[in-house]
């Protein structure tokens, strides 16, 4: 009979239970965690805040009053002010990529806890226009002011510094102030140098008309560039890190650098300190500051040691209702439908029942689900091997069911396949990882 111990429906009532999928694969396994390697930002906050200082003539009054009074660029002049990027808590969170079907989110796996980075906490930490893009926006704009001032050659990033700093005060330096801000932090590209490529072509025709510069989401322009940046890192380093390499990562990667101190308690309390007399309503990146340290950044190692196995961690990040009145303005209701991803759906259903997703407990039960089915499995095993005992002892009193019937029957040959008559009836049952 079955063993008492069996997986009754009443003993796997845990399926009846929210339960959070497991994600294909991680795209780096936990041997890489450690592993140190030199991040190079191509997004140049405080260089271009040191060229606007140095310019000679000054920046004038209605220059600067442009950038600050920007609906969304006077974000990035009224946050805490930082001479470099601490980006190994955006290196933390790239190694613990989970494999998922949905092309327009990242989810990371932290201490068995799934971290997103979705278009809602881009905008929640940047305050950017994250809106939908208008129509035939890529024709929009001219490019009768490049052409002006670089004739139809390429157009790299120095190319636009050199000549912005040998312009008079002017509404076409203006523009030109505008085209560096955009290719240095908004939209940088991954090489620099003489072998950088020309700017962006769209940035190059939006600064023709300084209104769309004001509207237009850049937001969603710079979201959509940083998710390419994370596929193009996951694929170039194929799950195995080269310690020591230099990788660079354009674009603004200011709501990736700072996802992990906002999304786990404990990294937010070691590195991040508020900043005082900020609006509610402001973004993220301009209501707290690293902490000062005589480094420039701090190792991987010191992300690891504080992260150890803490699991308050935030699978979404959670927005005060200052913040929903932000995101109201900067988000669409309803974004663009995306993958169907049963693995993503399965925790976003338990995060709307206000349940937190750990993916370490549903391995745990996992664990105990295979316990219970290798239980089962053994007594069907045991099942097979008695019938075929029984088969064997019946075929050597019959004298084997391939003896020929004529008696004059090859000796040999009929010992031959008795013996694979036997091997045929004890053969065990594949494996799950055979099958």
């Amino acid at each position: 009979m079955i063993p008492e111990n069996n997986p009754s429906e009443e003993t796997m009532d845990w399926e009846d239970e929210p339960t959070a999928i497991k994600p294909m694969s991680m795209y780096f396994p936990p041997t890489e965690y450690t592993k140190k390697i030199k991040i190079s930002t191509r997004c140049f906050i405080t260089e271009f805040m040191e060229t606007m200082d140095e310019l000679n003539p000054p920046v004038t009054r209605v220059e600067k009053s442009w950038f600050d009074n920007h609906p969304q660029f006077k974000h990035i002049f009224h946050m805490p002010k930082d001479g470099n990027h601490k980006v190994m808590g955006m290196w933390m969170l790239l190694l613990r990529t989970a494999n998922i079907e949905k092309v327009n989110e990242a989810w990371f796996a932290v201490n068995g806890s799934p971290i997103r980075y979705s278009i809602r906490e881009h905008a929640l930490i940047l305050g950017l226009d994250c809106r939908n893009y208008p129509s035939n926006y890529k024709e929009a704009g001219s490019m009768t002011f490049v052409r002006k001032y670089f004739g139809n050659g390429i157009i790299r990033h120095q190319d636009v510094k050199a000549k912005l700093q040998e312009m008079e005060a002017s509404c076409d330096r203006l523009k030109m102030m505008v085209l560096y801000f955009l290719s240095s932090i908004i939209n940088g590209q991954r090489k620099t140098g003489k072998d950088a490529p020309s700017v962006e072509p769209f940035l190059l025709r939006a600064v023709g008309d300084l209104n769309l510069c004001k509207t237009f989401p850049w937001g969603r322009l710079s979201f959509e560039h940083m998710l390419e940046e994370i596929s193009h890192t996951m694929e170039h380093f194929g799950g195995v890190v080269k310690e020591g390499v230099i990788w660079p990562i354009p674009g603004f990667c200011i709501p990736m650098e700072l996802l992990a101190f906002e999304a786990i308690t404990d990294l937010g309390a070691k590195f991040r300190e508020s900043v005082e007399c900020v609006d509610p309503a402001c973004p993220r990146m301009r209501k707290s500051k690293f902490k000062r340290s005589e480094m420039k950044g701090f190792p991987i190692s010191k992300i690891n040691k504080e992260l150890g196995k803490t699991e308050d961690i935030q699978n979404i990040l959670k927005a005060s209702e200052a913040e929903e009145t932000l995101l109201a303005r900067i988000t669409e209701p309803d974004e663009i439908d995306d993958i169907h991803d049963f693995v993503v759906e399965s925790w976003m259903k338990m995060i709307d029942k206000g349940n937190v997703v750990r993916l370490s407990k549903i391995e745990e039960k996992v664990d105990e689900y295979h316990v219970r089915v290798t239980v089962l499995e053994d007594y069907v095993q045991e099942q097979v091997n008695s019938m075929a005992n029984e088969m064997t002892n019946h075929i050597e009193k019959e004298g084997g069911v391939e003896k020929e019937v004529a008696g004059g029957g090859d000796g040999n040959r009929e010992k031959v396949r008795l013996k694979r008559t036997k091997k045929a009836a004890n053969r065990k049952k594949p494996s799950k990882k055979q099958r």
